[in-house]
């Protein structure tokens, strides 16, 4: 990356400077996998008479090491995040009530805290950057999945399907796969992790007073999941208004001339309009 940014400050930065990308990550190489991971569940699926389940052929993708990284990297970060108030809560204490004399029990205490937060640091970046390059291998691999479906399918099931659906599905639905789902699905492992170690650590230290706030948080997870079931609706209706938009767009610019030479405009003008207000 020194040599690529060494580049760019000398001229400009061309396609052949970049680094080859690895067959593992190429779209025609995951497309593939994911292809094989898919018919294996459908297959599965039909010896167990089940519906086949998408994201286990997506979950069948992560190879042992990913996992091991994530778990690693995610469990390194919890383990900082509940060393971080002990550590800092001992030092504060010991420096309120340290004597004149030398104390290297604090100093000890100080080092730990300065390690902890660098390697917390560390896992951190690491795991956010995993969970990046794997959302961007699968969300290719869903939209190579989506383009060889299409290819496969006869005219009258493609009548079914309008060209906003499959654009919103492959632009929206598939793009969010890429930004946050494997966090989130780490992340709440590792938060009921965090969470029971953090109340243990409260009541042994403080006393059962302090647990009220983590009762209040958890008496707010009913809300919390209503008002995401309440978005999740309104994302529904908005992907389908969004459909019908992309679709009547994309009449209008195929039939332009029919358009032209009938005077249409001002009619495909208002209907454009009252769909997108």
């Amino acid at each position: 990356m020194n040599i690529l940014i060494k580049i760019g400050s000398e001229r400009a930065v061309d396609e052949n400077d970049l680094l080859p990308l690895k067959e593992e990550n190429t779209t025609w190489f995951l497309t593939e996998e994911l292809q094989a991971k898919w018919s294996e569940e459908t297959a599965n699926s039909k010896i167990q008479d089940v519906k086949p389940k998408l994201w286990k052929s997506v979950l069948k993708m992560l190879t042992a090491k990913d996992f091991l990284i994530l778990i690693t990297a995610g469990s390194l970060n919890t383990v900082g995040r509940i060393l971080q108030p002990l550590l800092l809560g001992y030092l504060l204490k010991s420096l309120i009530i340290a004597r004149l004399k030398h104390n290297y029990l604090l100093y000890g205490c100080a080092s730990a805290f300065g390690i902890n937060e660098l390697i917390s640091s560390l896992s951190m970046h690491q795991f956010d950057y995993r969970c990046e390059v794997l959302g961007t291998r699968i969300s290719s691999a869903l939209k190579g999945l989506v383009y060889m479906k299409a290819l496969l399918l006869n005219k009258d099931t493609l009548l079914r399907f309008s060209t906003g659906q499959v654009i919103d599905l492959v632009s929206n639905d598939v793009q969010r796969i890429e930004g946050d789902t494997f966090q989130l699905f780490f992340l709440g492992i590792r938060s009921i992790v965090e969470l029971l170690t953090v109340t243990f650590f409260l009541v042994y230290l403080i006393g059962w007073q302090a647990v009220m706030g983590i009762i209040l948080l958890c008496m707010c997870l009913p809300y919390v999941a209503g008002l995401s079931y309440a978005g999740a609706v309104l994302r529904l209706r908005t992907a389908a208004v969004t459909d019908h938009r992309i679709t009547l767009i994309n009449q209008v610019v195929s039939g332009i001339r029919a358009i032209k030479c009938n005077v249409w405009e001002d009619e495909y003008r208002g209907k454009i309009k009252n769909v997108r207000r």
